[in-house]
């Protein structure tokens, strides 16, 4: 039996054509790609591995001297632990969940003063000889997850414009289902940055904004002023001391030409191979020891604002069996000709608190 167009019943994987699609794309989805390992659930789980933090925030110092630590940041502290607040060191004594006993002014140094929102922290946990074995610390790895969230589109051709050859065209059908894989980018890209995690009908899987604000990344307000190097570099310097990193930085096209402004020295501009022949820009941290961050822009991040990350805690991965494919669509005895495409896949942001930084209220315009 003959029929209209050369794929009928065919069910095709189309992860080759929308990668290539992606790589061609100025955008997050065509740093971060879409070949992470196959999903097995629609609810899925990932361990986030992180330093135990050497840090610790003071609740409140009672009348006898004992201070009591944010809730859970008692199990950070052991008996002898040495601390260090300004100036002042502090010998542990006793730890009481999350009350601690302490020496104040340890070692001849002075007492500062000390109140609820005071940062401690713990620089040596010395031990006797021969001491029992220690405390299993494994606490603070954590479990987070997402959902995998159904992309689909739909291209549909009469017979007779299937029938028709036009110009460098020869498939309608095809080139149509082409232009559903564009469209399908740049919604993949769309959840990575705005993605909401919502266990609904239909489901949905968060992407980057959505995990920072769920997190509780660290933040700053520029209250509408342009960016500077030093508004950068004070949010690189609150990732560093959360035990993170931030190696790339995610802006719009005005947030890029205020970074752009930045002297020489702070920013450099380099050819890279791609034949697309893009420039890249990196933005180097005056942190001691250095720290440099691609500069990538996307035009469709928010206006007003910039992210700074770690592009290594963020992916985007199929269902398994479930990665972007087609299928016939017609109607028996309709005159026209389409094809369904349909993916499910979700997005894991590892490490969110400790590797995601986001400026808010930036400039929209540049001066």
């Amino acid at each position: 039996m003959l029929t209209s167009y050369d794929f009928k019943d065919q069910v095709r994987q189309l992860d080759a054509g929308i990668d290539l699609i992606i790589q061609d794309e100025p955008t997050l989805l065509g740093l971060i790609g879409l070949n992470g390992e196959a999903l097995y659930q629609t609810k899925f789980e990932w361990m986030s591995d992180r330093l135990n933090s050497n840090l610790a925030t003071v609740k409140s110092v009672a009348e006898d001297g004992k201070i009591t630590v944010a809730e859970d940041d008692g199990e950070k502290f052991r008996k002898d632990a040495i601390v260090v607040f300004g100036e002042e060191y502090l010998k542990v004594t006793n730890v009481s969940g999350d009350v601690l006993t302490v020496v104040r002014g340890f070692d001849g140094t002075v007492q500062e003063e000390l109140k609820a929102g005071s940062e401690l922290r713990i620089v040596s946990r010395p031990q006797n000889e021969g001491a029992g074995v220690g405390i299993d610390e494994g606490h603070d790895r954590y479990v987070d997850y997402n959902f995998t969230q159904i992309i689909e589109r739909y291209a549909a051709v009469s017979n007779t414009q299937q029938a028709v050859r036009t110009h460098n065209v020869s498939n309608e059908l095809d080139y149509q289902v082409k232009l559903r894989l564009k469209e399908m980018a740049r919604e993949f890209n769309d959840w990575l940055i705005y993605g909401r995690r919502i266990d609904g009908k239909p489901r949905m899987t968060g992407g980057l904004l959505n995990f920072a604000n769920l997190k509780d990344a660290a933040k700053a307000n520029l209250k509408g002023a342009e960016v500077q190097a030093k508004d950068i570099n004070a949010l690189m310097e609150k990732v560093y001391q959360r035990g993170g990193s931030a190696n790339t930085i995610l802006t719009n096209t005005a947030g890029a030409r205020q970074i752009s402004k930045m002297a020489t020295d702070t920013i450099r501009t380099e050819r890279t191979d791609a034949a697309t022949g893009h420039r890249v820009s990196t933005f180097v941290s005056d942190m001691v020891g250095g720290g440099v961050a691609t500069v990538v822009v996307d035009p469709n991040f928010p206006k007003d604002k910039i992210a700074l990350f770690d592009r290594s805690i963020l992916s985007l991965h199929p269902l398994n069996g479930r990665s972007v494919y087609d299928e016939d669509a017609t109607v028996p005895g309709a005159d026209f000709v389409a094809r369904q495409i349909r993916g499910e896949y979700g997005i894991k942001v590892k490490n969110a608190n400790e590797k995601i930084a986001i400026l808010e209220n930036i400039s929209t315009t540049v001066s």
